[in-house]
């Protein structure tokens, strides 16, 4: 059977990360509609691979309608895993043993469990969509967040892969519908108590009300910003790795575009804690940085610049 257009996006994206050929994964599923997609597209899209499905079970609730949510989990997805005849599939359950009364505790528990499911540094997926990510960044920045917070959340960190963050959630809820496959949500998610679920049933949904594709753009926006934090972190790295004590790289600069060798002028000048320059200043640095000049010395910004065959360098 061909694959959906979402099967060949996950496709795409294990590839991206170079995970098509990984022969074993764990996955994290709790039975709700973003869980349960991301068991049947990883069933479809890798039937040789080693499934290890995981559900972790909060435990005896104080209240029952939570009790019997999190025994038909259970069930759901162990029906779910029998259906998979042809795919190596292996559900592995724990339940909390003592009671877990915050969202930390459980949180923590769970993680505990799926750690304890690996070897040899299998992944573990977890179906974090880009609304996901768009509300716990919403949260981050309501209590303070620096830069650092908006750089966290990463597709494959090494040990956990995400291959949905670029997906909303009504795509995952159209996938499932398309598949006809069951599922249970957590009664709990609609409660307004907690200040996340007051975020979507609330404050999002006001935004939409105001401005039709309000949500969708502070998402792209937030998405943005993120690609770009992300972006300068790495820059920076190469930046510092390329500084000597005499000065810059000369070779590396010029192997960067106009667009970056601005920004590693710019990097430059702070780093010597020059930070009173223009753009315009910056592009005239770079316009006179000429690479077929072996020696160069000029001034600009009230520095004496000194360039030879191998270095950039400032001269007080």
């Amino acid at each position: 059977m061909a694959w959906s257009n979402f099967e060949h996006q996950l496709w795409k994206t294990l590839k991206q990360h170079d995970l098509d050929q990984e022969t074993h994964f764990v996955l994290a599923v709790s039975g709700g509609i973003d869980s349960m997609a991301l068991f049947e597209s990883m069933a479809t899209v890798k039937p040789q691979a080693q499934l290890t499905v995981a559900y972790f079970h909060h435990g005896v609730s104080d209240h029952p309608t939570q009790t019997d949510y999190r025994n038909q989990c259970e069930r759901v997805i162990r029906q779910a895993c029998e259906r998979f005849s042809t795919v190596k599939i292996e559900f592995k359950t724990e339940q909390s043993k003592t009671k877990l009364l915050s969202e930390a505790s459980m949180r923590e528990a769970r993680w505990n469990f799926l750690k304890s499911l690996t070897s040899e540094n299998q992944p573990i997926l977890t179906a974090h969509h880009l609304d996901d990510w768009v509300e716990t960044l919403t949260l981050k920045l309501i209590r303070g967040v620096g830069p650092e917070g908006f750089t966290s959340f990463k597709a494959w960190d090494g040990v956990v892969f995400r291959p949905f963050l670029e997906c909303h959630k009504a795509e995952l809820k159209e996938y499932i519908d398309s598949k006809h496959i069951e599922f249970i949500e957590d009664p709990s998610n609609e409660s307004d108590h907690y200040l996340r679920n007051w975020l979507r049933h609330e404050w999002f949904r006001s935004l939409d009300e105001k401005n039709p594709s309000g949500y969708q753009n502070y998402s792209r926006s937030l998405l943005q910003l993120q690609q770009s934090l992300v972006s300068n972190q790495s820059f920076s790295l190469q930046f510092y790795q390329n500084k000597t004590e005499l000065g810059l790289d000369r070779n590396w600069f010029f192997s960067l575009s106009n667009e970056y060798q601005l920004k590693a002028l710019a990097l430059f000048l702070r780093q010597h804690r020059i930070f009173d320059f223009t753009q315009g200043q910056l592009k005239e640095i770079n316009k006179r940085l000429d690479k077929n000049q072996k020696d160069l010395i000029f001034t600009v910004i009230h520095v004496k610049w000194v360039i030879n065959a191998t270095q950039i360098m400032l001269a007080f």
